[in-house]
């Protein structure tokens, strides 16, 4: 669904009433960014725009195409999709309508986004605020839950008075190189992930190395930068989450008062709790709680005032999944310790 400017305003509105400590985002950034997916003899092209909680998400509208179409035609799309972002508002749809809204379910064959990773390739035209088109070529990540560039290819600019043509050639060469790229190489099982904090620095960490823990980016959460949630089973609710992002509820407090407070009321009362100094990789704290809902883990950094790091592992009825819970505080401690800053 496509919200109008007035309701997207009044839910930021909304929003901001119920969460007075987070500034939510009302202006669109650059740059503009659309993805054009080939997959199934069919292309589907993607704009994804600013949410309000300042990342990019996929837009409701898309245009799907014959993968035989000319070059002219490909460019019209893109811009088409470029005037789409331009008129439209930031996104202020909910986790539900975005679920909603997926165009790998309503137009491929594929059952989930992992499926459809590893059907469709994929080359992302961006646009800055001159008008200036950058082409750059992308392949499924590791998991097949996500596209990374390929390493070494430099995206090709094209001037702000490029035809349609030029951009639907410059995809179309994008393509040629992905599937010349899938071809020739196998991608690193788990590469590095890097994430820019809301301070501007820029962190580095390893995804888990574990076939069940798949991609949920940031799980459509404005404090989130990155998580990943642990399926025991295709189509089974995760078990367990690793996430990186702000912890938000504890107002940069890190007292143990604060922090036992905040949590107990989030997951109930603790009947295991210890908040201890840590020098692990990059974080000073740890805070550990448990009790029969979940066994919570979490390293924080004090970035700056108004910035409190948080890596957490959240594993839920702790009780029920022994075993897992010794397996997966192992794999948390490793990827917490790994977690480093980009100069």
């Amino acid at each position: 669904m496509e919200l109008s400017y007035e309701e997207t305003m009044r839910r930021i509105d909304e929003y901001q009433k119920n969460d007075t400590r987070y500034i939510y985002c009302k202006e669109k950034a650059f740059p503009w960014m659309v993805e054009v997916f080939k997959g199934e003899h069919q292309l589907i092209v993607v704009p994804y725009i600013t949410t309000i909680g300042y990342y990019y998400t996929s837009m409701a509208w898309y245009r799907t195409l014959d993968d035989s179409v000319s070059p002219d035609a490909i460019g019209k799309a893109v811009l088409d999709a470029f005037e789409h972002i331009r008129i439209s508002p930031v996104d202020a749809r909910t986790r539900a309508e975005r679920n909603e809204d997926r165009f790998y379910l309503k137009e491929t064959k594929c059952k989930s986004y992992k499926a459809f990773n590893k059907k469709y390739i994929c080359s992302g035209v961006d646009m800055d605020e001159h008008g200036m088109y950058s082409v750059s070529t992308s392949v499924n990540s590791f998991d097949n839950n996500g596209y990374c560039d390929i390493e070494g290819d430099k995206p090709v600019t094209l001037s702000n008075t490029a035809s349609a043509a030029d951009i639907g050639n410059a995809v179309i060469n994008a393509f040629r190189i992905c599937e010349e790229y899938k071809a020739s190489k196998k991608p690193d099982p788990y590469p590095p992930v890097e994430a820019e904090l809301l301070s501007g620095k820029k962190i580095e960490f390893s995804p888990p190395r574990d076939r069940h823990f798949s991609d949920m980016q940031d799980g459509s959460a404005a404090e989130l930068y990155k998580g990943y949630g642990y399926f025991p089973k295709e189509g089974a609710d995760s078990s367990a989450e690793f996430y990186l992002g702000i912890a938000a509820e504890l107002d940069c407090d890190m007292s143990e008062g604060n922090i036992r407070k905040a949590w107990e009321k989030l997951h109930g009362k603790a009947e295991f709790f210890e908040v201890k100094s840590a020098e692990h990789g990059i974080f000073k704290l740890r805070a550990e709680m448990k009790n029969k809902s979940v066994h919570r883990i979490s390293y924080l950094l004090q970035i700056d005032k108004s910035e409190l790091l948080d890596c957490t592992m959240e594993l839920h009825k702790p009780n029920t999944r022994k075993k897992l819970d010794e397996k997966l505080t192992e794999m948390f401690e490793e990827f917490a310790r790994k977690c480093s800053f980009k100069d």
